[in-house]
This record gives C-alpha cells, sequence and structure tokens, in this order.
C-alpha cells in the first residue's frame, strides 16, 4: 500500500507542477493550452482522490504518520476549491491558491517519501545525577 501511495503522490506532484507550465503556455498566446490545463486539473483532482484515499489506508495501518493523511486531505479540498475557481475565472484566488498548494506538495513530499515513522518511545526511567537532592535532603 505504501509503494502504492508514493507512486500516486509523485504522480499528482508531477502534475501539479505542469499546471503553471500550462498555464505560462496559454498566456503567452498558446490558446490550445488552457484546454490541456483544464484536462489536467481533472487528473490533478482524481490523483488526489486517490493519494487521500490510500493515505488514510496507510495511516490506520501505521505506515505513513497522520499528518501525510491530514496534508492529503487539506490538498483534496484546495484542488476543489481551485478547480472552482478556475473555471469561474477567479483569478484571484485561483492563482494565490496555486502557490499555496505548491507549498504544501512540498511539505507532504518528503514526509511521505521518509521512512516509517517511528513508534511512540516507552517512557524510560530516568537517571537522576544528585539522588539526595531530589529525596529532599
Amino acid at each position: 500500500m505504501l509503494p502504492a501511495l508514493r507512486v500516486v503522490a509523485v504522480l499528482h506532484a508531477l502534475s501539479f507542477f505542469l499546471q503553471p507550465i500550462m498555464a505560462g503556455l496559454f498566456l503567452s498566446g498558446q490558446d490550445s493550452a488552457i484546454d490541456m490545463h483544464a484536462t489536467n486539473a481533472m487528473i490533478l483532482v482524481t490523483l488526489c482522490l486517490v493519494m487521500t484515499i490510500l493515505a488514510v489506508l496507510a495511516w490506520r495501518r501505521s505506515l505513513v504518520s497522520r499528518r501525510v493523511f491530514s496534508q492529503s486531505l487539506a490538498l483534496l479540498i484546495f484542488e476543489i476549491l481551485q478547480v472552482f475557481a478556475g473555471v469561474q475565472h477567479i483569478m484571484w484566488l485561483h492563482i494565490p491558491l496555486g502557490v499555496l498548494m505548491m507549498g504544501g506538495i512540498a511539505q507532504l513530499m518528503p514526509e511521505l517519501m521518509g521512512s516509517k515513522p517511528k513508534p511512540a518511545e516507552e517512557p524510560t526511567a530516568s537517571v537522576v545525577a544528585f539522588p539526595a537532592a531530589e529525596a529532599g535532603e
């Protein structure tokens, strides 16, 4: 399950990286790039949905930290809002939200690609340097 989650996350990150490139192509005069941008947005949301489902399953099996699931879910919510803002041409929201999500992906990827989270350590007996001071003497 963890390998599948990582593959989907990498595909999602690569697809997300293409979005500003396609937007830039459109702004440079290539009108067909806007259709590619919109199509890729649907692919992104689908990949993020799959990533979020895999993240919750991996988290429940203690394969990843809860943070991976939380960040995946937040990205999914923001991506749905992003698509809405793009379709409605609300650029004052669409552009900054894209920048914010890029930061979210930049935080998620190292967390997800890292090793399995360490289990909580059990409390250990502490060593007291001055036992007499602890006893109030």
